[in-house]
């Protein structure tokens, strides 16, 4: 039965590709993407690819025609295009939201006095070397995490308020939850997320520094240094606005508690940190207790298309990460098989980047899509037929939708956010010149689609090792990571005399984070926030890639914000049992395509950004009352 039903799934599926092919012609503009609709078809219903993955090159190749296909394609329904006033309807605003009497902190906020403390704060959390490492051993036990005792003791001495007035709990030592208690029991609380530790400067670039990344330097606008964007900045500017309302405005209690926590290790994976944080707080409030966590993430403030944009993350691509080995005989290298271990690798490795995932966007579940809305409605430069077929996707029209899928592969940034990516990032292999390896192991990484799953990653994977092992007679091998830390074997392919591949989690994989909620009280609050301090306090929101001649030219008179998603990961991941509403966005106008140099030499960040976070902290914390 099973091999009858599979059997007629087949076929179906072929008459669906011969009825579009047929319908739309082999030069339509869905034929480039037919082959990866059928295949994503055909692995959720639990068969094999039917069709061989068309690779990207003549994908890329075709772009050339994309335009004309889109200009065919609008001419042949012969429907008048939206208008500029119904196009707005695709993408409404959040009212900007304005905490009650905000001129006065916010007037304060903006004098020197303020100014000289914001800098003076921020640069001594800079001079603290809070590195994190992989693989580091247990806390309390390596002497690299001993830092942050530094670093705690800083915050209490700049922050006495805070200290005096909130509560402070630890996790795992050096995890640093406050909670400021709210007066209405009744509201969930809301955490306010940042993380202590910073990316560590590699010996050998340090003198590539114009100024030491841990004697932090200002010069009149900018400071620079290690962690001065990624992620000091809203983390003291997170206590820096609790700091200011405790001492400027005494006697206010929040009507919502706040919480805010900060791990230690988010840039290896906050496996330390924030998991502890996590359970400390799963514990004490219990599944789904917080109206929203906001955390560091999303692509900041600036223009794009004409349209100045705010673009919190609103969810995150999941991870998976793989260790490939192969295991074969070894031997004297002038005598060798004709293909070695090393070779069959490299023939998988090839097989792997030849074959990537299929695109896939759902126009009612990427929150990618909502923001392409945004940009087709209010932008002054898109393409007007570009525009069009967005509008159409949206009304469930599938060849509009494979048109705008096609756009968006032309371009790496928007690529990746309707496509699992997959980088091979590590190989190892051989010790000698004259002598065959018996092990050569490769890794690969993998971030997985809002729209896809772990399952579905590491299939394609075991389908591309299975492809490469037939071909030279190898066996293929899973090695599971169980539920309780131990491991289980299974060969797919039995082991052959001539070796076999093995499949292993090289790190935990997790898969696609939850989609967020971009509607209702809890998303205006936020939202309308962010609109209110962008347009009220901020400074010129720009097009990185083309600033302007005279920024004094540039008016904020309408900030849109439109969600995103993550292609990278934060703290977050060991948060989600706590909140459906997380939001990732670190309050920064972008004002140049360096994004401050994050995780690289010269990281710096201007000081007007950091008090734009510190309003931005002040104005949430008030609205979300």
């Amino acid at each position: 039965m099973t091999n009858s039903i599979v059997s007629w799934r087949n076929t179906a599926v072929i008459l669906f590709i011969s009825l579009v092919i047929n319908i739309y012609g082999h030069n339509s503009p869905v034929s480039n993407l037919v082959h990866s609709y059928v295949n994503v078809a055909c692995f959720k219903l639990g068969l094999p690819p039917l069709l061989k993955h068309q690779s990207a090159v003549p994908l890329a190749a075709s772009a050339a025609d994309h335009n004309s296909q889109i200009k065919q394609y609008l001419k042949s329904l012969n429907a008048a295009p939206l208008t500029n006033e119904q196009a707005l309807e695709y993408c409404p605003l959040v009212p900007a939201l304005a905490p009650e009497g905000y001129e006065t902190p916010y007037a304060y906020f903006g004098n020197p006095q303020f100014r000289e403390f914001a800098l003076k704060t921020l640069k001594g959390a800079v001079d603290i070397p809070t590195e994190s490492f992989d693989g580091s051993g247990p806390v309390g036990e390596d002497p690299v995490w001993d830092i942050f005792y530094k670093f705690e003791k800083y915050l209490k001495e700049a922050f006495p308020a805070v200290h005096e007035h909130l509560e402070l709990e630890h996790a795992n030592t050096h995890g640093l939850v406050y909670t400021w208690k709210g007066k209405d029991a009744s509201l969930k609380p809301v955490l306010l997320a940042a993380h202590q530790d910073v990316v560590p400067v590699l010996p050998e670039t340090r003198e590539l520094w114009t100024h030491d990344p841990y004697d932090s330097y200002f010069d009149g606008e900018v400071l620079w240094g290690r962690g001065t964007a990624d992620d000091k900045s809203p983390l003291i500017g997170i206590l820096q606005a609790i700091e200011y309302i405790l001492t400027k405005e005494p006697g206010y209690v929040p009507n919502r508690t706040i919480v805010a926590a900060f791990g230690f290790d988010e840039e290896s994976g906050g496996n330390h940190g924030a998991r502890y944080i996590g359970k400390l707080l799963l514990d004490k409030y219990g599944p789904n207790s917080f109206e929203a966590i906001v955390d560091e993430g999303g692509q900041g403030v600036h223009e794009y298309q004409g349209v100045k944009v705010a673009i919190p993350g609103v969810t995150e691509k999941g991870s998976v990460t793989q260790k490939i080995s192969i295991n074969t005989g070894g031997g004297h290298s002038s005598m060798p098989p004709d293909h070695t271990a090393i070779g069959m690798i490299a023939a998988l490795v090839k097989e792997i980047e030849d074959n990537p995932f299929a695109p896939e966007l759902t126009t009612d579940y990427n929150p990618f899509f909502k923001f392409l809305k945004c940009i087709a409605a209010r932008s002054p430069e898109l393409d007007d037929n570009i525009r069009q077929v967005v509008f159409r996707a949206d009304q469930g029209d599938p060849v509009a939708l494979a048109l705008v899928t096609k756009y968006l592969l032309k371009n790496r940034l928007t690529k990746y956010s309707i496509q699992t990516s997959q980088a091979l990032d590590i190989i190892n292999g051989g010790l000698k010149a004259n002598a065959l390896p018996e092990d050569v192991s490769a890794v690969i990484n993998f971030r997985v689609s809002v729209d896809s799953s772990v399952a579905q990653t590491k299939q394609k994977l075991l389908g591309n090792t299975q492809t490469i092992a037939a071909t030279y007679g190898l066996g293929v091998v899973i090695n599971e990571t169980l539920a309780d830390g131990t491991f289980a074997l299974t060969e797919v392919v039995p082991k052959t005399k001539k070796g076999y591949f093995t499949l292993s989690d090289y790190k935990e994989p997790f898969e696609p984070a939850k989609v967020s909620a971009t509607e209702g009280s809890t998303w205006e609050a936020y939202a309308g926030s962010i609109r209110h301090v962008y347009q009220t306090f901020a400074g010129p929101i720009i097009n990185p890639a083309k600033p302007p001649a005279d920024f004094s030219t540039v008016k904020n008179d309408l900030v849109v914000v439109a969600p995103g998603l993550m292609t990278g990961n934060t703290d977050t991941k060991h948060y989600w049992d706590l909140t459906e509403n997380i939001y990732r966005f670190s309050p920064m106008r972008l004002l140049n395509m360096q994004i401050s140099n994050i995780h690289t030499v010269n990281e710096h960040l201007n000081l007007d950004l950091h008090l734009e976070t510190i309003v931005f902290y002040y104005t949430y914390i008030k609205n979300i009352q």
